[in-house]
């Protein structure tokens, strides 16, 4: 279906939530108008980073394609999915970049510049985009490795392609650095804070097993943070990090460092799945551990500082997971909830079956099962008073997933009680 046939399915749905989730959904492609006339733009381009996040192998060392584009009509930020057999085009046609698909131009879209910060090299000439790189408008995300020790043991989840991702990242770009000096990452975020209108810190890693300069990954982690800390004045704005589940002690050791938020990822609701998906974490800390580390957390962090990101669809991927949309839908709104009344906040992103992962060519659920997710996953929010905007997720930055366009839109008419922009689960799939 086109994009006007998609809106006047589920009418009472914000029109970039439903752009945004099928363009993250099925990705898109460029044309050579549009490649050409972006070149020599001053915009972040894709690169090897830490996951491909496309529909296929792409030749990013050959061609340069943005990284994300934005929605002109309301500034909507998308993640620019590598999708060879989308539906969706951005084109460049009468001087100005356009989103279309089968029916013709959708929307006129464009490209934020890149930030002074991600030209800037180290002394030995790595440049700074090496370790972190722009993601939207007012954040940087920094990564201290990119090698993932589940990958080692073979061990890793299955939608994920951060080690194959990493050899080809060594293999083609200039200044590949596979683990970052914490001094590295303390430089960029402090070139990053000086830029105006800069709001968000985001640090990451692959998960980290084996010990690190002789070091447990906490130790590690910790150094990390300090040294970052010094190096941007203790000024850690609206930033979090992300790090696998751990014990409340070693908690309490990430919460001394003044980092405010924690991300740990359970990345999908049940038992049964999370041993499938995720058998590293399966088999190092279980399901239930996991679960009990995340919400433990909360007791250091406080509420709505702890958030879990699920692969929102990866639920869906077969022969394991569940065939019906409304099934899994109701299966992960069961676990939002059960982690909102604990105070923990999960998040979302639109699955990609990466190509370099285990799940590789699986079809992507239907659009319909991110709608009612995010119908659910609104409602919920309000239930529990997780208001919007949080920790290092908004609008202008978070590009993998639809939230925030729900909450620009409906939060305060729901907030006010406003009838009719929350349908039923079962309305909903049948495009009621």
């Amino acid at each position: 279906m086109s994009i006007e046939q998609l809106c006047n399915t589920f009418r009472d749905v914000p029109r970039s939530v439903i752009i945004k989730t099928d363009a993250l959904r099925l990705g898109v492609t460029f044309s050579h108008a549009a490649k050409e006339a972006v070149k020599d733009m001053n915009i972040h381009f894709k690169g090897h980073f830490i996951f491909s996040q496309d529909m296929e192998h792409t030749v990013v060392t050959r061609e340069k394609i943005p990284n994300w584009f934005c929605l002109k009509s309301d500034d909507t930020t998308i993640q620019a999915r590598a999708g060879g057999s989308s539906p969706y085009i951005i084109d460049w046609i009468d001087g100005k970049f356009v989103f279309r698909d089968e029916a013709g131009i959708v929307e006129e879209v464009y490209f934020d510049p890149s930030p002074k910060w991600a030209s800037l090299s180290f002394d030995d000439g790595t440049p700074y985009q090496a370790v972190a790189q722009p993601t939207g408008k007012d954040a940087v995300l920094g990564f201290m490795t990119f090698l993932c020790d589940r990958w080692t043991y073979k061990e890793q989840c299955l939608f994920c392609d951060i080690g194959a991702n990493l050899q080809k990242k060594l293999k083609n770009e200039r200044g590949a650095v596979v683990t970052a000096r914490p001094e590295m990452l303390a430089q960029v975020f402090q070139a990053a804070q000086r830029e105006p209108g800069f709001r968000h810190f985001c640090l990451s890693s692959g998960s980290v097993i084996d010990k690190r300069d002789g070091k447990s990954e906490i130790e590690w982690y910790c150094d990390y943070l300090n040294t970052i800390s010094e190096g941007i004045n203790g000024n850690w704005m609206s930033s979090y990090v992300n790090i696998q589940p751990k014990p409340k002690d070693e908690i309490k050791m990430l919460h001394e460092t003044g980092v405010p938020a924690l991300i740990m990822n359970l990345e999908v609701w049940g038992e049964r799945l999370f041993n499938i998906i995720c058998p590293g974490k399966a088999k190092a800390t279980g399901w239930e551990g996991c679960l009990r580390q995340v919400i433990d957390a909360v007791d250091v962090f406080g509420k709505g500082r702890i958030q879990t990101n699920f692969v929102a669809g990866v639920e869906m991927a077969q022969p394991w997971g569940f065939k019906e949309p409304l099934a899994a839908v109701k299966s992960t709104l069961a676990g939002f909830e059960y982690l909102m009344a604990h105070g923990v906040l999960p998040r979302t992103n639109v699955w990609v079956a990466e190509p370099g992962s285990a799940l590789a060519g699986q079809s992507p659920p239907p659009l319909e099962y991110y709608i009612e997710l995010g119908r659910g996953y609104l409602e919920l929010r309000q239930k529990y008073n997780f208001p919007f905007p949080f920790w290092g997720w908004c609008r202008c930055c978070y590009k993998v997933d639809a939230i925030p366009e729900w909450d620009y839109y409906l939060w305060d008419k729901r907030a006010k009680g406003v009838k009719g922009t929350v349908t039923s689960e079962a309305g909903l799939l049948k495009g009621n």
